[in-house]
This record gives structure tokens, sequence and C-alpha cells, in this order.
């Protein structure tokens, strides 16, 4: 893929003049701009089927012009993966604290972001598309940011009890994939009838992750 230099940093609003912060505001939304029309090239021709020269057609930039936000095709993906990313991080944040053990945190994530991905399936399938080993860190960055999450949840429900032993890492790996294997036959999702209810899905991650006492 080619490489630019990085664009410069736009002014942040501490110390920066009305029209420094005007200007920022219009970069700002040029940027969202690409990133709104790549979201919908990648989600309709994949990674591969989508080049600069589309989304610069899409938009109404100019390559170079692209270049001017983002140092390479790589860079847009990975600021598509990231709104994605934010939303769901933010959703599965929130169900820490709400009470329980960790291990209905960790059920409460589990369903959160198994009914997220259903709200955004275009953004569900770049994800996947992400996790495939040719690609950069910067991409499979994002989805190592969920993970976190659920690390998070784990590493509490090990404390009171509630989660088997493991290293959380790793745990939480295998609760995304369980995740992401749901949002393929979860009924509300897919309409076939034939698939795996959601209180099915968080019995089988109960039972996969907790402990006797959990």
């Amino acid at each position: 893929m080619s490489t630019q230099p990085q664009p410069a940093e736009d002014p942040s609003a501490e110390g920066a003049s009305p029209r420094e912060l005007r200007r920022a505001q219009r970069l700002e939304s040029r940027r969202r701009e690409i990133v709104e029309v790549a979201e919908e090239l990648f989600a309709a021709h994949g990674y591969d089927g989508t080049s600069l020269e589309k989304i610069a057609a899409g938009s109404g930039y100019s390559v170079g012009g692209i270049y001017n936000f983002f140092r390479s095709k790589d860079a847009v993906y990975a600021a598509v993966l990231d709104r994605h990313t934010t939303v769901l991080v933010e959703r599965l944040t929130a169900c820490v604290g709400a009470g329980g053990t960790g291990l209905d945190t960790l059920l409460s994530m589990a369903s959160t972001a198994v009914r997220t991905l259903g709200e955004f399936p275009d953004r569900t399938r770049l994800t996947l598309g992400a996790l495939r080993p040719d690609f950069s860190p910067d991409s499979r960055g994002h989805f190592r940011r969920i993970l976190e999450a659920y690390a998070i949840a784990i590493r509490d429900g090990q404390g009171d009890g509630t989660v088997r032993d493991g290293d959380p890492r790793h745990l939480a790996q295998y609760v995304g994939g369980l995740v992401l294997a749901q949002t393929q036959v979860d009924p509300e999702l897919t309409g076939d009838a034939s698939g795996i209810p959601r209180d099915e899905f968080l019995a089988l991650v109960r039972r996969a992750l907790g402990t006797v006492q959990g």
C-alpha cells in the first residue's frame, strides 16, 4: 500500500484563535466526509475492492487531497474501524460497575456486544475483515480495545471467584470469538428461527467461563 508523510495535526482548542478553530472544524468535517464515504465503499466492495481513487471520487477529493488527512488506505480503513470500535467499547464499559459479579458483567458485555454488532452489520463485516493475518497492527489494534474491555470483567470475575482461572487476555479472545460467531446465528439478527437464541448463547458463555460458584 502507498504511504505518504503523516498529515500535520490540527491546532487544539487550547490557545487556538477563532480562525484556527474554524479551520480545525473544517478539516474535521472533511475528514469525517472521507471516512463516511470510505465506510460505504469498504462495506460494499471489501478492503481489496476499494481503492483510494474510489474513495477520492466518492468524497469529491483528489487522491492527493486524501493524503492530506490519511497516510494510506490502511489508515483510512483504521479510521472507519475506529468509528465502530468507539461505540462498542463505550457500551461495554458502561456494563462495568452496573452491579453483580464479574461473570454477570461479562455476560452483560457479551449480550451488549452481540446486540451492538447486530445494529451495524456493515461495520461488523469490516471488523471481521480486519482480523485477516495480512492486515496491519493498526487495523487489528481496534479489536484489541474490545478484548481489553472483556479482560477487565474477566479479571474482576477471577477476583470474586466467579470466572475461571486463566490468562484474562486469552479468555477475552475466546469471548470475542464466541460473540462474533453468535452474530452469524442469532435469530434476532438473522431472522432464522433455527439459530441459537440469545439466552442459550449466554448460558454457553457462563458454562465456558464461569466457575461452579459463578
